[in-house]
């Protein structure tokens, strides 16, 4: 059920870039003030004389190296595009700098391989399956060597600064190997706003009328593409609301439950089937589960301690265009 999942962080996923999402045009508190010079924007519809050459273009075929295209001129277009995004990553690497040497915290070597061997192992088990999903991710999210390298330490340093706050506790590590290695059940859901929205379904459905079609003509939810059909879930899975899985796994097959409130949406759920876990004992898993939760509560952790050294600090941006993009609404 999409409507909800996009809503939480799923336990065990990936979170690349995680210590900076959201975070987006959310610019800490200025020094500048209201009344303080401002450089007046620049004209950049023409070329610039003394702007340093960093490409040339042609039309192909033609003759000559053709026209040059400038730095400034380009690095104008970058700051309006990414600018905001790059200096929160460079602040949060800044503050978190001086943060880890005031509490005399060293980032090591062998602390970078670390983070890069928790990414991998987080994308997948297999070295070069996440060896590919990892140049993919990268292509996808721009991070070339440098900003790589600072994610890698970045990670690092805010791992170190939250290590002593994670304590994984017996449920979460349960419900972990519960995700891994439990039963699962299959179901189509009806999402709708409204309590007399399910109460229509339930009385189509009891006339003759098939679930799945009424699913996808009127759910909102986005697994009306698919007649309201999703993913197998485990009883524990914690990126699921009690709600929606109590009434899941306490509905008997083949039966439509009554409506269940989630957020501010009705569901009605469908199960289909159920299909019985790998028979991993607990305790035989219970170190990798115990493994994946601390995993993903440092996540949280050091998602919210990026968030808090940025909301920490105070900026002047004396560039027109930095300045354009900080101060822009996220649409």
């Amino acid at each position: 059920m999409t409507t909800n999942r996009s809503q939480i962080t799923r336990m065990f996923g990936v979170s690349l870039v995680l210590l900076l999402a959201g975070c987006q045009n959310t610019p800490p508190s200025e020094t500048s003030g209201g009344n303080a010079w401002r450089p007046p924007p620049e004209d950049i519809s023409g070329p610039r004389q003394t702007d340093t050459p960093i490409a040339y273009w042609k039309i192909a075929g033609a003759d000559g190296r053709g026209d040059p295209i400038g730095r400034e001129r380009l690095e104008a277009t970058l700051m309006e595009s990414a600018g905001t995004r790059a200096l929160q990553e460079v602040l949060v690497d800044a503050a978190l700098e001086s943060r880890l040497e005031a509490l005399k915290i060293t980032i090591t070597d062998q602390d970078i391989l670390d983070e890069r061997a928790v990414l991998l192992l987080a994308l997948a088990e297999d070295e070069d399956r996440a060896l590919r999903l990892l140049e993919t991710v990268r292509r996808k999210e721009g991070l070339g060597p440098v900003r790589f390298s600072a994610l890698l330490r970045r990670n690092a340093g805010l791992r170190k600064l939250i290590e002593d706050d994670v304590r994984p506790n017996e449920e979460s590590i349960r419900a972990a190997w519960d995700v891994r290695h439990g039963p699962r059940r299959s179901a189509r859901v009806f999402v709708g706003p409204t309590l007399e929205s399910c109460t229509e379904v339930i009385r189509k459905v009891r006339t003759g009328e098939d679930f799945a079609a009424l699913a996808a003509r009127g759910s909102t939810d986005a697994s009306a593409t698919s007649g309201g059909l999703i993913q197998p879930i485990s009883r524990l899975d914690p990126s699921w609301p009690t709600s929606f899985r109590e009434t899941l796994w306490t509905t008997p097959l083949e039966r439509m439950s009554y409506p269940v409130l989630v957020d501010a949406n009705y569901v009605l759920i469908l199960p289909l089937e159920e299909s019985a876990g790998d028979g991993t004992p607990f305790e035989l898993a219970r170190p990798d589960a115990e493994r994946r939760v601390r995993l993903a509560q440092e996540r949280l952790l050091m998602d919210s301690t990026a968030r808090s050294l940025l909301d920490s600090l105070q900026v002047e941006i004396i560039d027109s265009d930095l300045d354009r993009a900080w101060r822009t609404p996220a649409s």
